[in-house]
């Protein structure tokens, strides 16, 4: 069920840049390791996870749900959606859908909040990206994480 609902709601916004590059974590000591960042495409299931998290947090949705109404929600702005896959851990799927607010009217304008993600969510959302990456760039997922990979060795 999780791969049809990824299937029509989540799509990567090719007509935005991919980003390669790598990322830092603190166990002992610093690991550093190569990543590949896309911005997806707002839809209605991820903008309405979004509103939800945000009333959750006290503040009003941007869409009208439940007891918000087109007057009583903040419908000046939007949300950017980011996912990350990166070569740290077996699977290479990030933990989270991030989100950033963008409304000028908004209390909480540019800040950034998670949509965080089941194991098999997380499989199921590498195993999307990876369709995506095929069908549009040519190429699939652990491709994409070499060239990062390649990337990160040269600023080394």
């Amino acid at each position: 069920m999780i791969e049809h609902i990824l299937k029509d709601h989540v799509f990567i916004d090719f007509g935005s840049e991919i980003h390669f590059g790598s990322d830092q974590m603190y166990m002992c000591y610093p690991i550093r390791f190569p990543t590949v960042s896309f911005q997806l495409m707002s839809t209605a299931l991820l903008e309405e996870i979004a509103d939800r998290i945000r009333i959750t947090e006290g503040f009003k949705p941007m869409h009208p749900m439940d007891e918000y109404t087109e007057d009583t929600c903040d419908s000046s702005g939007w949300y950017d959606f980011f996912y990350e896959i990166h070569d740290l851990n077996d699977g290479n799927a990030g933990l989270c859908i991030e989100f950033i607010v963008v409304s000028d009217k908004a209390e909480d304008n540019e800040e950034l909040y998670t949509i965080d993600l089941t194991e098999d969510e997380r499989t199921a959302m590498y195993n999307r990206m990876d369709e995506q990456c095929r069908g549009y760039l040519g190429k699939g997922c652990d491709e994409l994480l070499a060239e990062a990979r390649m990337r990160m060795e040269e600023e080394d």
